[in-house]
C-alpha cells in the first residue's frame, strides 16, 4: 500500500471514530468507507487520479455526499455546459448537493482539474487543480472541525429563495418591512415548516428532471443557522442518489 493510501485510510478511520453517529455533512451517505482500488480504471485518467484509484480507493468516502464510484461514473461522462471551451468531456466525481456536481475534465486545457458544474445556476468554474488536492482539502476541513467549501454563492440556491419568499409572506401579513421579522414572530413562522416541507428538485447531468435531491453545504448551513429560531432541522425532504449510483 502506498504512503498516500496509508495516510488517507488512517485519516478516514480517525474521522469515523470522532463521528460515530455520522452527523457530519454527507457522512451518512458514505460512512467514511472507501470502495476497494481497481487494478485498471475503465478509462484514461489523469496521473494523480489513476494512482488514487489503483492504490487508495475507487469511490465511497469523499467530499460532500461521497465520491462516486469510478467504474460507474465512467459510463456517465458529462458534456461541457454552454460557454465552456477548455474541455469537452468530464468524469462526475461527487454530488455537492442541490443537484450540483464536482467533475473532472478528461480533455483539453482543463484536463485533471476539478470543476464545479452548477449549470442550473449558469455556473461552471474550476475549484481545484487536481483530484488529490480536492480530496485532501476535504479531509483537512473535517479534521479541523470546519465546514468544507460550499462552492456556490450564498443565496443563489432555490432553497434560499423559497425560504425568503415564505418569510416575506409572513412579513407582509404582519405589516413588516423586508428583514424585520424577528423574535417570536420569526419562530412562529418557521415552526410552520415541518419535516420534509421543502423539496429540492434535481436536474441533469447527475439526476433526472424532478428527482428530489439533498441540500448543498450552503443550504445545509442556512438551515442549521435557523434551527435555533424554530426551523425544523429536517425541513428538507430527503433526496435520491445520483443516477450514477442508481444505475
Amino acid at each position: 500500500m502506498s504512503e498516500l493510501a496509508t495516510t488517507i485510510r488512517e485519516a478516514l478511520a480517525a474521522l469515523a471514530a470522532a463521528d460515530p453517529a455520522v452527523r457530519r455533512f454527507g457522512a451518512a451517505h458514505h460512512r467514511y468507507q472507501l470502495s476497494p482500488p481497481v487494478a485498471e480504471p475503465p478509462l484514461a485518467l489523469p496521473d494523480d487520479l489513476h494512482a488514487f484509484v489503483t492504490t487508495v480507493g475507487s469511490g465511497g468516502a469523499g467530499p460532500c455526499y461521497g465520491w462516486l464510484p469510478v467504474e460507474r461514473a465512467a459510463r456517465f461522462l458529462i458534456d461541457a455546459p454552454p460557454g465552456v471551451t477548455t474541455w469537452r468531456l468530464a468524469l462526475p466525481l461527487a454530488h455537492l448537493g442541490c443537484g450540483y456536481a464536482a467533475i473532472l475534465p478528461l480533455d483539453g486545457e482543463a484536463r485533471g482539474e476539478v470543476w464545479l458544474d452548477a449549470r442550473t445556476l449558469r455556473l461552471a468554474t474550476p475549484i481545484h487543480g487536481s483530484f488529490t488536492a480536492f480530496y485532501l482539502q476535504w479531509i483537512d476541513c473535517l479534521a479541523r472541525g470546519r465546514w468544507p467549501d460550499g462552492f456556490v454563492p450564498p443565496g443563489a440556491c432555490p432553497l434560499a429563495a423559497a425560504l425568503g419568499g415564505f418569510l416575506g409572506m409572513w412579513e407582509s401579513r404582519l405589516g413588516l418591512g423586508p428583514g424585520e421579522l424577528a423574535g417570536d414572530a420569526l419562530r412562529e413562522a418557521l415552526s410552520q415548516l415541518g419535516a420534509g416541507a421543502i423539496a429540492i428538485a434535481g436536474e441533469p447531468p447527475l439526476f433526472a428532471s424532478g428527482d428530489r435531491v439533498d441540500p448543498c453545504i450552503v443550504c445545509a448551513r442556512l438551515v442549521e443557522n435557523l434551527v435555533a429560531d424554530g426551523l425544523c432541522p429536517d425541513v428538507v425532504a430527503p433526496g435520491v442518489p445520483p443516477l450514477v449510483v442508481r444505475s
